[in-house]
């Protein structure tokens, strides 16, 4: 790290409005992609200053991101807000919440002692031991997925058609929630990340507006919180072999068990968030795929490279494009001075395309060694259902591909409008079968 400290370097309009608004995202390889390349090359720790935004800080470069995200001394994660909203729609959200931006008491919103008591509380439901349990089933869910989606007759939306309802059903499944209950559960995923695409609007609030934008992100949220208290009632009386009655049931180093808001918070975080990031994950693989004929070759060839295929679809993929950090107090960081609760940027969706860590970086590369990716963020934070998510992966990919011979893209993918948890919301495709 320099120890001379030059001028505030202030990131170009365009390339700060390419990166920081929501729109952009549909159009993520003319857009976004280049914008930080710009970064990468030329301003790796850049001050953004874009109207109706707090100015933030720029992170583009793997080594960076990761230098942040594993301080949680100097770079706090919940100060401020997990996610980069305009002004307004934080302002909304701290008129309704008694002057915090936090939405959820999940992990992604605590710092130590808090995250360290309630992440240790739960962390061996997430063990690759635990999760292991649950492959039989998923298997017979993705079994179903892949019949479903090959009956299509070779052309269809590999998002709607796969993608989309698989990931939702093994979680769901997972935590125990009844079938019937599915179709509720879609909807408050796209409510919830939803709220800057015109496409998912939620009945009653009027999009753009970075106020409805976050009253839908508040409403989704409280409508997951009171579907899940039936849950969490039912598991104390009626406790089965389920991820939800292990969040119930656990206990807190004094024999206690968690608070019934942070049980309520941590299974609607896992439901949602766990269905809607696999989901990208999986979309963007095909995606990959279908561009580059000779990995699906690969992958065909080898059952031994869908481990690879999984970490490939991750980075590529990048579903969670940002997490917003800000200091904890004076920081000199790579030549800059950051001061207290500035709000820091890190841009996985950069990160994951660095040049210096991954070479060809545009390229779906299922044989791509090592792939250090940070689509499961880094830190003290890292994912903790990232196993789950991986296992997910695999099993449908060891489903389909053995039935998969050909896969192409039929029109243009069509991408959600959002610069947070995002992703393909169509693919059509054109596939034959093996």
């Amino acid at each position: 790290m320099s120890d001379v400290l030059a001028e505030v370097p202030v990131v170009p309009r365009d390339v700060a409005m390419a990166i920081m608004h929501p729109g952009g995202y549909a159009n993520i390889e003319e857009v976004v992609h280049p914008a930080c390349e710009w970064l990468r090359e030329n301003m790796p720790v850049g001050r953004a200053i874009l109207d109706g935004y707090d100015p933030v800080w720029m992170i583009s470069k793997h080594a960076h991101i990761k230098e942040v995200f594993r301080d949680a001394g100097r770079f706090h994660n919940a100060d401020v807000n997990i996610m980069l909203h305009p002004r307004a729609g934080d302002d909304y959200l701290r008129s309704l919440l008694d002057g915090t931006t936090r939405v959820l008491n999940n992990l992604s919103y605590m710092e130590p002692p808090e995250h360290g008591l309630y992440r240790n509380a739960i962390a061996a439901s997430f063990l690759p031991a635990q999760i292991r349990k649950f492959e039989f089933r998923f298997r017979e869910v993705a079994k179903a997925a892949v019949d479903r989606f090959l009956d299509h007759g070779g052309e269809c939306d590999a998002v709607a058609d796969l993608t989309r309802d698989y990931p939702l059903n093994a979680v769901l499944e997972m935590l125990g929630i009844p079938i019937e209950d599915y179709p509720f559960m879609l909807k408050i995923t796209q409510d919830t990340f939803g709220g800057d695409d015109p496409d998912w609007n939620r009945d009653g609030v009027e999009c753009p507006t970075p106020e409805a934008a976050a009253k839908q992100w508040h409403e989704a949220v409280q409508d997951a919180y009171r579907y899940f208290e039936v849950i969490r009632k039912d598991r104390l009386v009626h406790p089965r072999n389920d991820l939800a009655t292990a969040i119930v049931t656990a206990k807190l180093p004094g024999g206690e068990p968690m608070p019934e808001r942070i049980q309520n918070h941590l299974t609607l975080s896992i439901a949602i968030a766990g269905h809607d990031t696999t989901n990208s994950a999986l979309a963007g693989g095909l995606m990959g795929l279908a561009r580059f004929p000779d990995q699906l070759a690969l992958a065909r060839s080898d059952p031994a490279l869908i481990p690879g295929l999984v970490e490939e679809s991750l980075r590529y993929a990048t579903p969670a494009k940002h997490f917003m950090r800000n200091a904890t107090g004076a920081v000199d960081f790579h030549g800059v001075r950051m001061a207290p609760l500035d709000r820091v940027m890190g841009l996985f969706v950069s990160g994951n395309r660095d040049e210096a860590v991954f070479p060809r970086g545009d390229r779906f590369d299922i044989t791509r060694r090592p792939n250090p990716h940070l689509s499961f963020s880094y830190g003290p934070h890292i994912c903790l259902g990232q196993n789950l998510a991986k296992l997910e992966m695999r099993i449908l990919f060891e489903e389909l591909l053995p039935r998969l011979k050909t896969l192409e893209l039929s029109d243009p993918p069509r991408l959600k409008v959002g610069n947070f948890v995002t992703g393909l919301k169509a693919l059509p495709v054109r596939f034959s079968v093996a």
